[in-house]
């Protein structure tokens, strides 16, 4: 399917999107819940350094700053690039190297502190609108490595306030990955449903090359993959996104499963659609 055909489809879905922004679970749990959500997140060194690793994505909350850890792999941090500087600032704990008053013997650090920053406009830098890319470089011993993170902005409760590097343990690789979310399952499903009413109302076919990118994102989604940056892996624009949620009907905020309890939603009143 060519671009304009992309376009058609899009304008061609007949109603208005009345959100402004994507509702999070968090919003609706009780404070005491809150509480007990994890200060830190632990992630294997070979999920973000090596040839398994993976683009590992860090969110930083208004106000609320998010620390990259290395003590618990004893690594000494001996540089960090950050490439889009306008939205995030970094500070460590010791003296980085390139930086003047650091002696050469002295230089090394184990834990990154990020901060998000209201946008600074740089001339000739251009924004990373899909996150910035970090670059770690890290040295044990006699060996360097190479670690990467994907800074974005974080919206809602914060949901953590430290990322902790620590060694692998392939006896028990279940503890160290990432249980997908509510949320990511949630909005893969209401995509899925929505492609579905699309299909049926001839907007889209099985065969365009718009069906196999969505296809995609709802894999990714699935996987637990952020939706801005599954939306961006795949080609399709956050506002169709948006529109075969809609078509999928989410239009509920709605509340994880509780032990015991049914499913509940919560009805957040009827959008206009025309």
């Amino acid at each position: 399917m060519k671009l304009r055909d992309i376009a058609d489809f899009s304008l061609r879905m007949p109603w208005a999107i009345a959100f402004s922004g994507c509702l999070t679970i968090t919003s609706v749990l009780a404070p005491n819940q809150l509480v007990l959500a994890n200060t830190i997140r632990q992630v294997a060194a070979s999920q973000v350094s090596g040839e398994n690793a993976q683009l590992q994505t860090v969110k930083v909350w208004p106000g609320h700053g998010v620390s990259i850890s290395f003590y618990n792999t004893r690594e000494i941090i001996k540089k960090i690039w950050l490439d889009d500087p306008s939205r995030f600032v970094f500070d460590v704990d010791g003296c980085l190297e390139g930086l003047g008053k650091c002696s050469g013997s002295s230089t090394g650090a184990g834990l990154i502190h990020i901060r998000r920053i209201e946008t600074v406009k740089i001339p000739g830098l251009p924004q990373a609108p899909y996150g910035a890319h970090m670059t770690v470089i890290t040295e044990s011993g006699s060996t360097r490595k190479s670690y990467h993170f994907r800074i974005v902005a974080g919206s809602g409760t914060p949901e953590y306030s430290q990322i902790e590097i620590i060694g692998d343990t392939p006896s028990k690789p279940e503890q160290v990955k990432p249980k997908v979310s509510y949320t990511a399952l949630s909005d893969s499903r209401h995509i899925a449903k929505g492609m579905q009413v699309a299909l049926k109302n001839q907007w889209v076919t099985t065969d365009s090359k718009l069906w196999k990118r969505l296809n995609q994102l709802v894999e990714l989604r699935s996987q637990g993959e952020e939706l801005v940056v599954a939306a961006s892996t795949t080609g399709v624009s956050m506002q169709l996104v948006e529109k075969l949620m809609l078509l999928g009907g989410k239009r509920l905020l709605e509340i994880p499963p509780q032990r015991n309890n049914p499913l509940t939603t919560t009805n957040l009143g009827k959008s206009s659609f025309k």
